[in-house]
């Protein structure tokens, strides 16, 4: 597989990182809610018993961990070029791209759009991503982005 392959295979064609996505079946937040899950065990037996001879109150709150850990332990998408986007239901990207037949919104001559349909914050990233991989390349622009987190 060439960089651009591989690049284009991880970033979605709005440019954000789906395999940094929290609901990504190969990304790492999965990746390590998971073996996290393995390392607990069957804490949660043992977090009513902690509430008590630690004197913590905090692990009353055990079960809601313990369900967002499920949350992105579990297997829930295969990236926004290969199944619509789970995130963002409503996302109009992934139907624009492959009308256009271009690999990221930068590329299209109507760049940027209204078509999107993301809420204002999204849109403003999404914009500032475009926008720095047409300033500064593709293969730049991935290598600086695979070392930052998602979610900013």
């Amino acid at each position: 597989m060439t960089l651009t392959e591989k690049i284009t295979a991880s970033l979605a064609p709005c440019g954000l990182d789906c395999e940094k996505c929290f609901a990504h079946v190969a990304g790492d937040i999965r990746h390590y809610a998971v073996k996290l899950k393995e390392k607990l065990g069957n804490f949660h037996i043992n977090a009513k018993r902690f509430e008590t001879l630690l004197d913590e109150p905090v692990f009353k709150k055990y079960s809601d961990f313990k369900e967002m850990l499920d949350y992105f332990a579990a297997e829930n998408c295969n990236g926004c070029r290969n199944e619509q986007c789970k995130l963002f239901k409503n996302c109009g990207v992934r139907a624009c791209h492959q009308e256009k037949q271009v690999d990221f919104c930068f590329q299209c001559d109507l760049f940027p759009c209204d078509r999107t349909n993301f809420d204002a914050g999204l849109y403003k990233g999404w914009v500032m991503i475009n926008q720095k991989i047409k300033e500064t390349g593709i293969e730049d622009f991935y290598e600086k982005a695979k070392t930052r987190p998602r979610y900013l």
